[in-house]
């Protein structure tokens, strides 16, 4: 009989407890100490805690910089981090002043080293994009839009220097771009997101604006007469938030099969120039450029 009674005990410890009693359950060594549990079997009913996921979206929300965009490329989110589905719009102005230095290694050059040329580009967008996935635990948000572009100069594009002439590019002062795009947006930590995206358009032929050893000109000096600009481009990067109100990013952007292989290279660097002021790293096969800009996005779409 006394083996009898001690099975049954061990049946009733063993046994689920109700919902109602692990709610009222205030403390584990308390209730081990009043039901005779032992501090294992008393933590294995204790209520757990919920497991967050890799990123939490509302922390963005408190900022006062618009996350959909980290320099001239956008990212998944709208506003500043807004994870639901919806409609965004953004107005983007950016100007890059010049060449604060370069390099190159071409033989029709008379100067193998440039710097401070002015460049006087503005380039005033507008960015529509819908949120169709918001971003989960381990999912990225993920936006499919479009941006229409109005480029302008206000000085004229720099020469050519050859060692027997010198070659004037012509270019008009206004045109207008235009490319769709898919991108995703993940957050890997509240403070720190990455950011992925393919686009295909004219944005390409904005990369080719920003340097004569890129102009018409040039590609035909260097083995490319006639040359056709591609409209697919890779882009991405990534935004650090040390401060809600000063962000810190890098944006690369890749055009696919273009000639001379032009790489830009976008830094956001927040706090640590101020007034807008960024930077611009623009490679291209025989050379490199180091560009001065200011950049402002304007969030419209969602308030």
């Amino acid at each position: 009989m006394k083996s009898i009674f001690r099975a049954c005990a061990l049946l009733l410890l063993a046994a689920p407890l109700p919902a109602q009693m692990i709610q009222v359950i205030p403390d584990v060594s308390t209730a081990a100490a009043s039901s005779g549990l032992s501090l294992s079997t008393a933590a294995y009913y204790a209520p757990r805690p919920e497991k967050a996921g890799p990123s939490k979206p509302a922390a963005y929300e408190e900022g006062k910089v618009p996350l959909s965009g980290i320099v001239l490329m956008p990212t998944a989110y709208r506003g500043r981090g807004r994870n639901a589905i919806g409609l965004g719009l953004d107005f983007n102005a950016a100007y890059y002043i010049g060449r604060l230095y370069g390099k190159n290694t071409y033989s029709w050059t008379t100067e193998k080293k440039n710097y401070l040329d002015r460049l006087g580009v503005w380039l005033l967008s507008a960015d529509s994009k819908m949120q169709v996935q918001t971003e989960g635990a381990w999912r990225p948000a993920m936006s499919a839009g479009v941006q229409g572009i109005l480029k302008f100069r206000d000085s004229p594009q720099p020469t050519l220097n050859q060692p027997t002439a010198t070659v004037k590019v012509t270019s008009k002062n206004t045109d207008t771009f235009a490319n769709a795009y898919v991108v995703l947006t993940k957050r890997l930590h509240p403070k720190f997101l990455l950011n992925a995206g393919y686009s295909d358009g004219d944005m390409p032929k904005v990369i080719y604006s920003f340097s004569e050893f890129l102009s018409k000109e040039a590609l035909s000096l260097n083995g490319h007469p006639n040359a056709t600009i591609p409209s697919g481009m890779l882009f991405g990067g990534f935004m650090w938030l040390p401060k809600k109100d000063s962000p810190i990013g890098v944006e690369f952007m890749l055009p696919q099969g273009a000639p001379m292989s032009p790489k830009l290279i976008n830094l956001h660097l927040g706090t640590l120039l101020k007034l807008n002021f960024e930077m611009s790293y623009l490679a291209f096969k025989g050379g490199w450029d180091l560009l001065g800009m200011f950049q402002f996005r304007y969030n419209y779409l969602p308030k």
